[in-house]
């Protein structure tokens, strides 16, 4: 056992920085070009934005497929179909190489193959995520008066703007956050049940095992990719043949449809159950408080009423296009760009326009097309139509 390692999570940020350069070094490995950094760049975000950056997810569950329960345990386990079914190759592979000895058969988890995690469901994860965050921001909102439905959602967004780049609120923010894990992609799999930070073990158990490198050539034939920072990660590549030809069998033809087919859009499902929350929110803060006022007789204490309301007065109160609004101004918040007063402005100005021309359904995909750009720019409708004719001419 090596103390040049992360071992315990309680390490201080400059010793985990210097043993995660360690590691990085040990387990390099240029041979192989699908032992992936999922930490870096774009790669942080595969399976859960499309290829224009917009967060996704898989909605549709008729496209998983549940593994066979001798590999994994007895548990009930799914990801997406084609996924199954490479691995399921990839199983025998090992189990005949096991058994004519050419990889050594002892070995705890390169031997023979077992599942201890894949598919993650994103709703079910923000549902639960979002019901704590929403408890901890309304204890926080009884300790402040509001008169209506929409001084309670600029008092709620005033006290969000400092937090929503951390923990987001809307379905779209939390997929693309640390919050959300790459398991909801329905493309990985975990052969180990290990602690993500123990990088001794994975040193040890992994990249010291003498069945290395054949699981990362395995792997790369099947159209596998391994986590290099969590090294019994299995990540389906779907850029390669290799996963193509078992997506095939789908009606998945080449990777454009499978990711168009596969996933779907994280703002409708979202946004439709939005009203909701804010209608819950508002009625477990709702009641009777006092206020001091000024009159002839000095400054006085009176009481205030504020009545819980239903969803039918909500939709009276707050129209789709001022709940779109304030939609657009805590997505912005959560992305965290770089803009200006003007340039946010903007970008809601001309999302709301494309609501009154073409509906909700439009806006809010080019908004989300504007927002998620990556890179800082002015993310003005104006600049996404001229970057899209620079394509075109090109």
């Amino acid at each position: 056992m090596s103390d040049s390692y992360v071992e315990k999570e309680d390490e201080t940020t400059l010793t985990i920085f210097n043993k995660r350069i360690v590691y990085d070094f040990d387990s390099q490995n240029n041979n192989y070009s699908n032992l992936v950094n999922f930490n870096l760049a774009e790669k942080f975000l595969y399976g859960r934005v499309s290829k224009n950056y917009k967060p996704v997810y898989l909605g549709d569950k008729s496209n998983l497929k549940t593994f066979n329960s001798s590999i994994t345990n007895g548990s009930v386990l799914q990801a997406a179909n084609f996924v199954v079914d490479m691995f399921d190759r990839l199983v025998t592979q090992f189990d005949k190489c096991s058994a004519i000895g050419k990889i050594k058969d002892d070995d705890p988890f390169l031997s023979s193959l077992r599942i201890y995690k894949a598919y993650q469901d994103p709703v079910e994860l923000h549902g639960s995520y979002l019901q704590n965050y929403l408890n901890l921001i309304s204890r926080d909102l009884r300790k402040t008066n509001f008169n209506n439905l929409p001084q309670f959602m600029s008092l709620l967004e005033d006290r969000l703007e400092g937090s929503l780049k951390l923990y987001p609120i809307t379905f779209s923010g939390f997929v693309k956050s640390k919050l959300c894990p790459i398991s909801v992609s329905g493309l990985t799999i975990e052969i180990a049940d290990a602690e993500y930070f123990n990088d001794n073990r994975k040193i040890e158990e992994f990249v010291n095992s003498p069945n290395w490198e054949f699981y990362l050539n395995a792997c790369r034939s099947y159209g596998f990719m391994v986590d290099k920072l969590i090294p019994w990660r299995l990540v389906a590549d779907v850029g390669t043949n290799e996963c193509i030809e078992y997506a095939t069998q789908y009606g998945f033809y080449d990777t454009n449809i499978l990711l168009s087919d596969l996933y779907q859009r994280t703002d409708l499902i979202f946004f439709n159950k939005l009203k909701f929350y804010l209608l819950n929110l508002y009625n477990q803060n709702a009641g009777v408080y006092t206020e001091t006022y000024q009159c002839s007789d000095g400054i006085k204490t009176r009481y205030k009423n504020v009545e819980q309301i239903n969803i039918d007065k909500f939709n009276k109160i707050i129209s789709e296009k001022q709940l779109l609004n304030f939609y657009l101004n805590i997505r912005i918040l959560e992305e965290d760009k770089k803009l200006t007063n003007g340039q946010r402005v903007k970008i809601i100005k001309d999302t709301l326009n494309i609501y009154s021309l073409k509906g909700l359904s439009e806006a809010l995909n080019t908004f989300e097309q504007i927002i998620n750009q990556p890179f800082d720019s002015s993310g003005s409708l104006s600049y996404l139509n001229k970057a899209r004719r620079l394509r075109e001419d090109t």
